[in-house]
């Protein structure tokens, strides 16, 4: 009998893939973030699924999500968004759909050298920084840049991107961005130089400025159906693909003036029933919730009691609640419900690390 685990709802990752299709032109194509481990999801079983459901791309934060999808036998194309060392680049070149983000010479000229040395040509994306202020190449060097790129013999620049620091907060900035972007294709495109892919749309990018999808969105978060900025975008029609259960492992009764867990920051006003649940802060379930989050069993809600511990929380149960019994910490019962956005709200935190926090260890199944 598991303690705790993850279940991965396949219709609803459907449901939600098939959303952004009704929300893009017929022409723009879709790109799926699947790093770190698909949001906590399953790297190798979401891309299994959006393949089987007709994604056009997938995205990976290393070499070594790429290396684990080209093992799983994934053969649509697969772009690194980080940028390369060294080292990697052998590597890359010896992965069959996997292209690499580029953003400085250095790592072009190896590129090219090491495609030369294996007759291959290389498809890149170059990530050019309109004010994200990370990885990338500054907008203002970007044709000289993209214009050096195209002397190599052994690299095709088959894409270009950029990404929205505040797609939520900034619609001045944000079209700025898009406005900036635009004008560094238009004029590669006089020195002609024209990309296959041109990407800058992430999930609120998606919802909020369709002007900017170009041929190709790089769904993230709302793939999974969570809101990436909630209070500040609606979204319809999407829904949670993860829940995250656990089970009652004990139960006490406590007296009066009984202080629960790390430094007794809950205290009992009365005789109190506690349930202890199999999960902690060592599962990735954040301590800031410490007194925070509830829980639902049997489809009501029960508080958090006292402090997180590494491997427990502890809960304020009523008598009829055995051992054993099931919690839902992430999900829904017949007509509760405790969202990803729900726990980022009481964490102080936001739903991305909410999911990407689950531990590895968890096990996670998938149904329909």
């Amino acid at each position: 009998m598991q303690r705790l685990w993850i279940e991965i709802n396949f219709k609803n990752l459907d449901r939600n893939f098939y959303l952004i299709k009704r929300l893009i032109k017929k022409k723009v194509k879709i790109l799926a973030v699947i790093k770190q481990n698909a949001y906590g999801h399953g790297l190798v079983p979401i891309a299994q699924r959006l393949v089987q459901r007709g994604v056009d791309f997938l995205s990976v934060g290393n070499i070594e999500e790429a290396y684990l999808l080209e093992k799983a036998k994934i053969s649509i194309p697969i772009l690194v968004l980080t940028s390369l060392f060294p080292c990697e680049i052998k590597e890359i070149v010896n992965l069959k759909n996997t292209r690499p983000t580029v953003m400085d010479l250095d790592s072009v000229s190896r590129l090219d050298k090491e495609a030369k040395r294996r007759k291959r040509i290389i498809p890149v994306h170059v990530k050019v920084d309109t004010g994200m202020g990370r990885l990338g190449i500054v907008y203002k060097k970007a044709k000289d840049f993209i214009l050096k790129i195209r002397k190599y013999k052994n690299i095709f620049l088959e894409g270009i991107y950029t990404h929205f620091p505040s797609a939520d907060t900034d619609v001045k900035f944000t079209q700025f961005q898009i406005e900036i972007f635009n004008q560094l294709i238009n004029s590669l495109k006089k020195e002609g130089i024209e990309f296959k892919y041109i990407h800058c749309a992430n999930s609120i990018g998606i919802i909020k400025y369709p002007h900017a999808h170009f041929n190709l969105v790089r769904a993230g978060l709302i793939l999974y159906g969570v809101n990436p900025s909630p209070g500040k975008i609606k979204i319809k029609d999407i829904y949670p693909v993860l829940s995250l259960k656990s089970r009652i492992v004990f139960t006490k009764e406590l007296e009066k003036d009984w202080g629960i867990s790390y430094n007794r920051t809950f205290i009992t006003k009365r005789k109190t029933k506690i349930g202890v649940i199999a999960c902690g802060y060592a599962d990735g379930y954040p301590w800031s919730l410490s007194n925070k989050a509830k829980v639902i069993i049997k489809n009501h809600f029960y508080p958090l009691r006292g402090r997180v511990c590494m491997d427990y929380i502890m809960v304020e149960i009523t008598k009829d609640i055995p051992v054993k019994e099931e919690v839902i910490l992430i999900g829904k019962s017949k007509s509760k419900m405790i969202s990803c956005e729900d726990l980022a709200s009481w964490a102080q935190t936001i739903p991305y690390e909410i999911l990407t926090r689950l531990s590895l260890k968890i096990p996670r199944f998938y149904k329909e």
